[in-house]
């Protein structure tokens, strides 16, 4: 396909194979063991050839197809799933490293990023189980964060009839699952080594980053492989406990200019008096994301400091997520009145009790982001039947709502009748996450728990069902949480 003028190759297995596609098969079963001779070849016949070769495992083929790539960008994320092959994806690799010093092939590579990423729709396709298993590390990239089109396209390649002898380095774009307890996947190990080994030549670019139980040792070395530049999305689990680690994590956190999502899950926070060198450290970091537009945190204790942790951001946040963190009042009125509330187009609170914060603290955020507001969870968050009918009017302000997510708060069938009676008027909330009615289980603790009356629960669901009927409301989606989940977020259209 054509992008801005330049080609863009994207690697795909149609329905049918074409003539073009049978006879490069034929071409590579001739000659198994050889490479074809490339420089007798148009540009139009090393997509059908690379498919091939990949569905064959033709190592050589693969190599040197590679080497004499003419087009600047490659994705195979695709083929990697219809043939999970690890030997064919080294030959790749290989190709990558040799091109540079190749001097066989009479023709250049042009090839300036090689995209090795998974898009969420690939999952679903035949293979995507087997490849993902043998390639533990390979995240498929199933969030978005915030962000103009331009920045979540392959960069564009300047340039392209620079001399012959010019130096460009190759783009490698992958996205990475760092789980511990940890032991390097061989694979990973020896595409970090290619990097190292390239002397620049290769970039190793990963847009997504989840890192979870991880040694911090091995992170570093990781880390100083990566271009960093590259990293929009940083997901963090399990945080490192030692003060020096957080310290030099921290110091790394700060040098990742371009991120646009940061995820942080149990970290351990320590606001003065006892923790003000460390506190204040990270914070001073992460006020450097001068592109950060979505923020996760969740199972930390941030009671009555999260201005500390927004005060610091020079930029308004579009997504702000803050579950389970013991937030107290005075969090909730910072949040209302700071530069974040009017530019929020999702909002999560699940699992802080928000109970005592109505009426007021609640009520006065809701009206503050009430013009840009599209997705709100306040899931396991105490509110009972009195709760909900003041917060009523507030949230039906709310006017470009899309979701909204109130599962696990002990509401009454009556009051959810009411809640789905009110928020009609909302043309553009499509999909609501209910709790389950008390009439229909006991809560403990402000959760549902026990045994549910599934008879009574499923009338409800037929009078949900029989009213958006009548208030003509048929495009919306009512549903309760799925049987045995956690406190959970409603999943987000796209």
């Amino acid at each position: 396909m054509l992008e801005g003028g330049r080609r863009f190759v994207e690697m795909s297995t149609p329905a049918l194979p074409t003539l073009l596609d049978l006879a490069a098969h034929r071409l590579l079963s001739s000659e198994p063991s050889a490479p074809p001779a490339l420089q007798e070849f148009t540009d139009d016949l090393f997509p059908p050839l690379l498919t091939a070769a990949f569905a064959m495992g033709h190592k050589e083929a693969l190599k040197a197809l590679v080497q004499a790539w003419p087009f600047p960008f490659l994705r195979l994320g695709s083929l990697i799933v219809q043939w999970p092959n690890e030997d064919s994806l080294q030959a790749v690799l290989d190709g990558l490293e040799d091109s540079h010093v190749h001097k066989a092939c009479p023709r250049r590579s042009l090839l300036r990023v090689l995209d090795l990423t998974l898009a969420f729709e690939q999952l679903q396709g035949k293979g995507a189980f087997e490849a993902l298993a043998k390639f533990p590390f390979w995240l498929p990239s199933t969030v978005k964060a915030e962000m103009p089109e331009d920045m979540a396209r392959p960069k564009p390649v300047e340039d392209m009839k620079k001399p012959q002898g010019a130096w460009q380095p190759v783009e490698l774009h992958v996205d990475l699952f760092l789980r511990g307890p940890f032991k390097l996947d061989a694979f990973l190990c020896d595409l970090l080594a290619k990097v190292e080994r390239s002397c620049g030549s290769l970039r190793l670019c990963c847009r997504k980053l989840h890192i979870e139980e991880m040694p911090f040792d091995g992170l570093v070395g990781i880390l100083k492989t990566l271009d960093l530049d590259s990293i929009q999305e940083l997901e963090v689990f399990d945080w490192f406990q030692a003060l020096s680690e957080q310290s030099l994590f921290a110091t790394q956190l700060g040098r990742i200019r371009n991120l646009r999502s940061l995820k942080l899950a149990y970290y351990q926070w320590a606001f003065p008096p006892e923790g003000e060198q460390s506190s204040n450290h990270f914070l001073s970091h992460l006020s450097q994301l001068q592109h950060l537009q979505k923020l996760h945190l969740s199972c930390s204790y941030l009671s009555g400091n999260l201005h500390q942790v927004l005060s610091c951001l020079q930029t308004p946040l579009y997504a702000l997520e803050i579950r389970s963190c013991t937030l107290l009042d005075t969090d909730i009125t910072f949040l209302s009145q700071s530069l974040h509330a009017t530019c929020l187009k999702k909002l999560d609170l699940s699992g802080n009790n928000l109970s005592y914060m109505v009426p007021g603290p609640l009520e006065a955020l809701l009206r503050a982001v009430a013009r840009t507001l599209q997705h709100l969870d306040l899931n396991h968050c105490w509110l009972k039947d009195a709760h909900l009918h003041a917060i009523l009017p507030t949230l039906c302000c709310c006017v470009h709502l899309r979701s909204l997510g109130l599962s696990d708060n002990p509401f009454s069938r009556a009051s959810l009748l009411g809640l789905l009676e009110r928020t009609a008027v909302l043309t553009e909330l499509k999909q609501v996450l209910y709790p389950i009615p008390v009439e229909c289980c006991a809560y403990l603790h402000g959760l549902s728990w026990g045994p549910v009356d599934k008879g009574k629960l499923s009338q409800t669901q037929v009078e949900l069902q029989a009213l958006l009927q009548a208030m003509q409301r048929a495009d919306m989606q009512w549903r309760p949480p799925p049987p045995s989940s956690l406190p959970g977020t409603l999943a987000q259209p796209e």
